[in-house]
């Protein structure tokens, strides 16, 4: 089994799937290392679960310290701001918020087109 770090770097790059013990196979596998899908687990970031139509910064549970400027914003995670956000989450952040000070731990990630769809229909199921 890889290390966490060493997998989120080859999943990070691409290159999950031909590496042995990255499981997650998909546009979807770059979330998958910081993020739960079926269970309101949190991790680095929070649950996806039901994130589709959820108010921005209420994952339950979630301390949101390194996201803060999530917490308490009046939009919803629809598909405009799920794509802004897997595009460059850095600038989103600023962009949702109107904060050029607001900050996100969340890389930018770069997913875009096809991709995006993919992971946003993804998203969506998950209830």
């Amino acid at each position: 089994m890889l290390p966490r770090f060493l997998g989120f770097v080859l999943v990070s790059a691409g290159l999950a799937s031909f590496v042995p013990g990255v499981a997650q196979a998909g546009p979807e596998a770059r979330c998958a290392m910081c993020h739960e899908f079926h269970s309101d687990v949190n991790r680095v970031g929070p649950s996806l679960k039901g994130v589709f139509g959820r108010k921005a910064g209420t994952a339950k549970g979630f301390a949101y310290m390194f996201t803060k400027y999530v917490k308490g914003e009046p939009w919803a995670w629809d598909e405009a701001h799920l794509r802004a956000w897997m595009d460059d989450a850095r600038q989103a952040i600023k962009d949702f918020t109107g904060n050029p000070q607001a900050r996100t731990r969340m890389p930018a990630l770069h997913v875009r087109g096809a991709d995006a769809d993919a992971v946003i229909a993804f998203l969506k199921q998950l209830k």
